[in-house]
């Protein structure tokens, strides 16, 4: 427990409140990806035909970017604070965010407040529209909760930074500091991953809109269903091409070869070892899962309802699913080709593959909530067991790029992971994703306690060179 307890301690900031600032961001990065509308609300009956009302609700998207603008804008605060942090969070990351909050919450009163009498005056008529906005349902708006919580967090951490009780960057517990051996690399590293939990969204947004919006929309002799279908399927390899151009581009040439370092073949057994653990934790899973159920059915309900079968637990996966090789081969090559690498030599190997799994989680972030329907307890919830996941699978993932030396391995067992993830495999039940975790962190100890990789020569919990570094 003490190895346990000082190994999370090397991996929370030197100054434990700069959590408060991070987290801030990461609700404020979260906000416009949430519900800003609540659910069966609609434009107020007297105004259903009118042109301006209708343009005004379209452009909800655009009133939140500067919500995305002030997340993106925190990330890069986060490494370069400059001299003025404090005039650069308010000007870049509170500013923008208030802004972007009073566009919504003033397109939700043009839109579906109730219209008062011409007789009333102005200020009649704001009040009246405000006692509306009070009444209506605030649990379901979890994108205003989510930024108004960032917000107030960033504040927080503001105010003591002002007072000279807090600093920025943001840095990992460690002795005296020691020169970087290639600090232009590292600001590369850094910038890497500003633009990965950032701006690379939104690359990936204007993609989907020029692989699939556009061409679906223009005339074809091929029926758009069939057409739609294909390019949906072949679009994300389109994508994928494109974001290894941008990492390309901002890793450099010593970043181009490191990549290209982790793609080549090794032995046999570790693309058996890719294969096979995914498979064999889901099929553990399921037939797990189908014992429980024959059991509960043998206690309870014998001879009254038909017993489960098994074919239902274990099902083929669609074929086509497999062409997720390409966007998990894309972020093996970033994650564990590339940052692995980097993370490994400043901060050691468990370290090292912590952080990058951190980093990992929050990539995805932008893509576990599009304007779902959930609750603040529901995000909350979703966002522990993404960074658990993904710190448990970056382990294993992290093991196979050590032990083989390739991230094609590596690529292999999050492909198959990615595919029984989308089909589905296997029926659902409350707790599966526990389950998961538990099962691939397990794994993750038994490859490193029993099959060390040759990178863990040196086991302790601080690198050769230890300082405090830069983190997300």
């Amino acid at each position: 427990m003490k190895r346990l307890a000082a190994f999370l301690r090397s991996v929370l900031p030197a100054d434990p409140t700069q959590l408060i600032f991070l987290a801030g961001i990461v609700c404020l990065f979260l906000a416009p990806h949430l519900r800003w509308w609540p659910q069966g609300l609609s434009s107020a009956t007297d105004r259903l035909n009118d042109s301006s009302v209708e343009l005004v609700h379209s452009l909800g998207f655009f009133f939140l970017l500067p919500i995305s603008f002030a997340a993106m804008a925190g990330y890069f605060v986060c490494f370069w604070p400059g001299e003025h942090p404090v005039r650069r969070i308010l000007i870049l990351i509170c500013l923008p965010a208030v802004g972007g909050m009073g566009l919504m919450f003033g397109r939700l009163l043009y839109v579906a407040a109730p219209s008062s009498s011409v007789l009333e005056g102005v200020g009649s008529v704001v009040a009246h529209k405000l006692s509306w906005a009070q009444s209506l349902p605030w649990s379901l708006l979890t994108g205003f909760h989510f930024c108004v919580i960032g917000l107030f967090l960033i504040a927080i951490y503001t105010s003591r930074l002002a007072f000279g009780i807090a600093v920025l960057p943001l840095s990992l517990p460690g002795d005296a500091a020691s020169a970087c051996p290639d600090h232009g690399a590292w600001k590369r590293v850094q910038f890497l991953i500003c633009v990965l939990v950032g701006p690379l969204y939104f690359l990936d947004i204007l993609l989907a809109l020029l692989t699939i919006g556009i061409p679906t929309a223009l005339p074809s002799h091929v029926p758009n269903h069939t057409l739609s279908v294909w390019i949906v399927r072949v679009s994300p390899v389109v994508e994928v091409l494109v974001v290894i151009a941008v990492i390309s581009w901002i890793v450099g040439e010593e970043g181009r070869k490191r990549l290209l370092r982790g793609i080549r073949l090794t032995a046999p057994r570790y693309f058996v070892l890719g294969f096979a653990i995914p498979i064999v934790i889901g099929a553990v899973i399921s037939v797990g899962q189908f014992a429980f159920d024959r059991a509960q059915w043998a206690a309870h309900n014998f001879g009254q309802i038909d017993s489960p079968v098994f074919g239902n637990y274990i099902t083929l996966p669609d074929p086509w699913l497999l062409l997720l090789f390409f966007s998990a081969f894309m972020e093996e090559m970033i994650f564990r080709g590339f940052l692995q690498g980097h993370f490994v030599e400043r901060y050691g190997v468990y370290r090292g593959i912590f952080l990058v799994g951190i980093v990992w989680a929050a990539f995805h972030f932008s893509w576990d909530f599009n304007f779902v329907q959930v609750t603040d307890k529901e995000v909350i919830l979703g966002l522990a067991s993404r960074i658990c996941i993904c710190l448990a699978l970056s382990y294993v993932f992290g093991w196979l790029m050590l032990r083989s030396g390739s991230v094609l391995p590596s690529a292999l067992a999050h492909t198959f992971y990615n595919v029984l993830v989308f089909s589905h495999f296997g029926p659902p039940f409350i707790g599966k994703s526990i389950v998961q975790v538990i099962l691939w962190g397990v794994l993750a100890y038994m490859l490193y306690r029993y099959w060390p990789s040759r990178d863990e020569d040196q086991p302790e919990l601080t690198p050769r060179n230890a300082n405090p570094e830069l983190v997300v």
